[in-house]
This record gives structure tokens, C-alpha cells and sequence, in this order.
């Protein structure tokens, strides 16, 4: 299930209102965000897995990753891997 205010946190620090303030102060912006301390860190970390497996849209993922400088093939990788993982742990 895709966790709304995850997804629409990484489309406005990637592509709308916050990209500007998250490339100059991403701590500042952070600190602002009524995220849960795991999204914070896995957001500092650029961890696309955690994101990923926490529900934020796939959009809002690959905009992330192409703003912290993550090749097209990097992302979809990482999506796969933890796609595999998450569907080894349900069996």
C-alpha cells in the first residue's frame, strides 16, 4: 500500500515546493517533516529499499533517486532486489 505522505514528501523535495530548500538545507527540511524517524533516516541514507518497502510510490522513489544522483539502472535494480526479498519473506 502506498504511503501517501512518504510519496508526496519525496515528489516536493525532488521535483516541487522543496527542491530548492532540501538541496540547500535537506536537515532543515527534514526537521520540518511529520515523517517517522525510520522514512527521516532512510531519506538521509538514500535508502531506496527502506523507502520502497515503508510504500512510497515507485514515482516518488525513482524522482528521489535521480535527484540524489542514482543511475536509471541503479533504481530498478534496488526495486527488484527488494521486490525479491519482500516476496522471499511472505512465502
Amino acid at each position: 500500500m502506498t504511503d501517501l505522505a512518504l510519496t508526496q514528501f519525496l515528489i516536493d523535495i525532488s521535483r516541487g515546493q522543496a527542491k530548492a530548500r532540501f538541496a540547500e538545507n535537506p536537515e532543515a527540511v527534514l526537521a520540518e517533516c511529520d515523517l517517522p524517524e525510520r522514512q527521516i533516516a532512510a531519506i538521509r541514507e538514500q535508502s531506496i529499499a527502506a523507502l520502497w518497502a515503508d510504500g512510497a510510490h515507485p514515482m516518488s522513489l525513482l524522482y528521489f533517486a535521480r535527484s540524489c544522483g542514482w543511475s536509471a539502472q541503479k533504481y530498478y535494480e534496488c526495486i527488484s532486489q527488494s521486490e525479491s526479498a519482500t516476496s522471499m519473506t511472505q512465502k
